[in-house]
């Protein structure tokens, strides 16, 4: 049987998320998921997630930053960690036609 906790905080210029999953006190082993992000300007988001898993005899934690440019017909994101980095961009070339 798994299950998970969710919680969501939404502010006017900002938004925070927290997950729980799986949590076993007796197994000691959890794993925990948390999100934010904070509007810079109106044009500009920053943010991270951090990844953190318990069981017996392994824990560990990663740390991802995240960025979202939007422009008037173009997005680019970029989300960099321990993993790597990863990079977006969208185009709205017209009504009718998106990249």
């Amino acid at each position: 049987v798994t299950w998970q906790f969710d919680g969501e905080y939404r502010g006017d210029d900002c938004t925070a998320t927290l997950t729980l999953g799986n949590p076993d006190l007796l197994g000691e082993s959890v794993i925990l998921v948390a999100h934010f992000l904070q509007s810079i300007t109106s044009r500009l988001v920053l943010g991270g997630e951090m990844v953190y898993h318990r069981r017996p005899g392994e824990e560990g934690a990663i740390l991802t930053l995240a960025g979202k440019y939007t422009a008037l017909k173009w997005v680019a994101t970029l989300n960099v960690g321990y993993g790597g980095a990863h990079a977006s961009y969208y185009h709205r070339a017209n009504e009718q036609v998106s990249v």
